[in-house]
């Protein structure tokens, strides 16, 4: 029985209600999730010396204990290619937020058969804009 395995990524800074809802709607694309965590160091490039929040190893604790979520795995990049082009079973999917106008990974899930679904994006529901309410009050 071939399983069709679904790939998305992301930092996972404070987890909240949008990560949620992004994740259970990647499972239900397939039959296996695997998430990948930005690891710290990408995180600081893209973001800023003050993320990220929480360091890559609690992030993906978190993560892994979802129930919607099969695997997680360490990116060393923020681009997903090499997780995708090295993981154990051929990822079939890769997913991210429609907010997003190219998302890295693409041309690495097209490359091996995979397509690239987006996802709603939560609107209301962000990291900065929660780390910008707690700084403000």
């Amino acid at each position: 029985m071939n399983k069709i395995i679904v790939y998305t990524y992301g930092v996972f800074d404070i987890l909240h209600p949008g990560h949620i809802n992004v994740l259970k709607n990647a499972k239900a694309l397939g039959d296996f999730l695997v998430v990948g965590i930005v690891a710290d160091e990408p995180v600081r490039k893209l973001k800023g010396d003050t993320r990220p929040i929480m360091p890559q190893a609690d992030r993906a604790a978190l993560i892994s204990a979802l129930k919607c979520v099969d695997d997680v795995v360490l990116q060393k990049e923020y681009d997903p290619s090499q997780n995708i082009l090295q993981y154990t079973q051929k990822i079939n999917i890769l997913t991210k937020g429609d907010d997003w106008d190219f998302i890295p990974g693409t041309s690495a899930v097209e490359s091996i058969g995979g397509k690239l679904i987006k996802l709603p994006y939560t609107q209301s529901q962000s990291t900065s804009a929660i780390i910008r309410k707690i700084q403000n009050g």
